[in-house]
């Protein structure tokens, strides 16, 4: 057997257990390292198929894996039993590999799973199965914005619990294993809600067929499972807006919304993507036309009953979006347009400002920025570029951050905000107290103010709990030295209320409801 350089063992054995070179019939042609763990000895290396070393039921998958390997690209980790025979047979994880210049030759890593402490699937905790169907969606994402440089032919098969049931423990830890052995590159399946999952695999004939692995699945766990499968090869998903429509069906299918279940999308699963794509179309035209609006509500000091600053708010000047604001603006979110919804607000803002600074002095206008705006790395460095470029009316814009549930990386999240606040600009948190993050965000974020969720606001003169957390959320920012921001104060009764609790500012009808000019609030 060729040696292999020390420098590349010492750089495998850095990751790994094990180092194997595979020939094209993936038999072993090379074996460094612990490979007594297998219970194959050094005169038997050459002579064994790798496969063999595997469950049979194993080894189709294996052989999937290794067809998908392109001297571009890398697999793993993927788990696998592997030894001579059942006594030597243990959990590893296991990374593929090619070298650009050898289509031939086949690596693996073996690394015993227990060091990588990988998990296959979430647990029952809802931040999990949040933080797993984010991978799962940004995977198909890249898959299909890079279709041309794909050689197989994929679908992603979406499944769901028969009556909604809800599986936890070992049960779903061993779903999600065997999803992920079907699935391409042995880690694109996902936990997409509690009961509802999705596994990305090759296109019949050449991967499994969705019946097999349907009966599989039930057959291993005895779960009854529901699904339909989706070509990823059809014309229309081939358009950027084909792309983002199939996320957002993916999205929609993942929380359950109206129309997107198992069944509608069985029935009409193209017609629900064309009109979603067509909703994503018309989005891209009121944005190229500037086909929107702003209007402005006043925010007002609750002690002096006076305008501290307005808020900026989108409208849409086609009539059949009257009165359909808000949830335009989701659906820019869920599709990922919302950037250039956000960047043009900005932009409108910055302009308004400038025109009246020419006669007068302008009024304080905030800005709403969605969490997902926020955790584009790009749209922060050319937010801070336009804020420098306009830092001479730093004292008339703040931010507000919207959705703040999308947001992805705090860390870098709170560096910008930092970059932003130091160039004179406030910055405020909205919605708080609507999630159970809001706390997290204040510890990690600095900011000026928080907008406290207008549920708590509605509530609070009526129920004694919603009182007390009201109370202790006020009390933390006094205490910070944040600004308080209520919103949704329809009544007098309201307003007095909030003063004595030590609320600063108040926001809804009582005050003034949006509106197309921005003028002085006079009680």
């Amino acid at each position: 057997m060729t040696k292999i350089p020390d420098r590349f063992l010492g750089f495998s054995f850095s990751v790994g257990d094990i180092l194997i070179e595979l020939n094209k019939e993936l038999r072993i042609i090379n074996a460094d390292g612990a490979i007594s763990e297998l219970g194959i000895g050094a005169s038997d290396v050459k002579s064994t198929l790798f496969p063999d070393l595997l469950d049979a039921g194993e080894r189709k998958t294996f052989k999937q894996i290794t067809s998908l390997i392109k001297g571009t690209n890398r697999i793993g980790p993927v788990d696998f039993y592997v030894g001579k025979t059942g006594s030597f047979r243990k959990k590893y994880s296991i990374f593929f590999g090619k070298l650009p210049d050898d289509e031939n030759r086949i690596f693996l890593v073996l690394m015993s799973a227990y060091r990588l402490g990988h998990k296959t699937v979430s647990g029952s905790d809802s931040d999990d199965i949040k933080d797993e169907k984010d991978i799962f969606l940004k995977k198909v994402e890249n898959i299909l914005s890079d279709n041309k440089n794909q050689d197989a032919h994929l679908n992603i098969t979406l499944l769901e619990t028969e009556g909604n049931q809800k599986i936890e423990g070992e049960r779903i830890a061993q779903l999600g294993s065997l999803l992920n052995k079907y699935s391409t590159g042995g880690q694109s399946a996902g936990q997409l809600s509690d009961n509802r999952f999705a596994v990305i695999h090759t296109k019949e004939p050449d991967g499994p067929e969705t019946e097999a692995l349907i009966r599989e699945l039930t057959k291993s766990t005895g779960i009854n499972l529901k699904s339909t499968t989706i070509d990823t090869e059809q014309d229309f998903l081939s358009e950027e807006d084909g792309v983002r429509a199939l996320l957002f069906s993916l999205q929609q299918f993942a929380d359950d919304a109206e129309g997107f279940d198992i069944e509608s999308l069985a029935q009409g699963y193209r017609e629900i993507v064309e009109d979603t794509a067509s909703k994503v179309q018309n989005l891209r035209t009121i944005l190229a036309n500037g086909d929107f609006s702003l209007l402005y509500q006043p925010i007002v000091s609750l002690n002096s009953r006076t305008l501290h600053h307005s808020e900026a708010l989108i409208r849409f000047n086609d009539a059949k979006l009257h009165n359909l604001q808000f949830e335009t603006i989701c659906f820019a979110e869920k599709v990922g347009l919302i950037q250039e919804f956000d960047r043009a607000t900005f932009n409108l803002v910055v302009e308004k400002i400038n025109q009246i600074k020419i006669h007068e002095t302008p009024p304080k206008i905030a800005v709403n920025l969605s969490g997902r705006s926020l955790s584009n790395k790009a749209f922060l460095e050319d937010l801070k570029i336009r804020l420098r470029d306009n830092i001479e009316i730093n004292k008339f814009i703040s931010l507000e951050i919207t959705e703040s549930a999308e947001i992805t990386n705090l860390k870098q999240l709170s560096d910008v905000i930092n970059d932003i606040r130091e160039m004179g600009f406030k910055v405020y948190l909205d919605d708080f107290g609507a999630g159970a993050a809001g706390f997290r965000y204040l510890r990690e974020l600095v900011v000026d103010g928080v907008k406290i969720d207008g549920d708590y606001i509605r509530d609070a003169l009526k129920d004694e709990k919603t009182r007390a957390f009201l109370r202790s959320i006020v009390t933390l920012c006094n205490d910070l030295k944040i600004y308080t921001i209520a919103e949704w104060v329809e009544t007098d009764e309201q307003a007095d209320f909030l003063k004595k609790l030590g609320v600063t500012f108040g926001q809804g009808y009582l005050f003034g409801r949006p509106n197309t000019g921005i003028k002085l609030y006079t009680s």
